[in-house]
């Protein structure tokens, strides 16, 4: 099964980190956004099935506002990345309620055991939605 990534951080070095290290997992689909509102564009022709969303994005909207708009609309998985470890923002990312928070410095092995591990309760999430409709 193919899972389908929206990487949406602003910094191109860290964007193009994150796109070569995803890359190396097997049945994945990677596409890139610079801002919440050119990902939240993205969404409305494709959604994913996973959306790496940096915090401290630019733009009119920082990450956690465009969690929160993903998590009416779609309800789908979200992973935050943060240079920011304050307590105030890590609560506020903790009700947006995602999969998981990759702090940078980014480890790469973490990253990829943490994506496979994601893929992977995705995938089992949608073969339950699928035996739902069988019944």
């Amino acid at each position: 099964m193919l899972t389908k990534i929206l990487i949406v951080e602003d910094n191109m070095v860290i964007q193009m980190f994150l796109e070569c290290t995803i890359d190396e997992i097997e049945n994945v689909a990677i596409t890139t956004a610079n801002n919440g509102e050119e990902a939240l564009a993205i969404m409305e022709e494709e959604v994913p099935d996973l959306v790496l969303l940096d915090i401290g994005l630019n733009g009119e909207r920082n990450g956690i506002e465009i969690a929160e708009l993903i998590n009416e609309k779609y309800g789908i998985s979200i992973v935050f990345i943060t240079g920011n470890s304050d307590q105030t923002t890590l609560e506020r990312a903790q009700k947006a309620n995602p999969e998981y928070i990759i702090n940078k410095p980014i480890d790469e092995n973490q990253l990829k055991k943490e994506i496979l591990r994601i893929i992977f309760k995705i995938s089992n999430r949608n073969i339950d939605k699928g035996q739902e409709y069988k019944k």
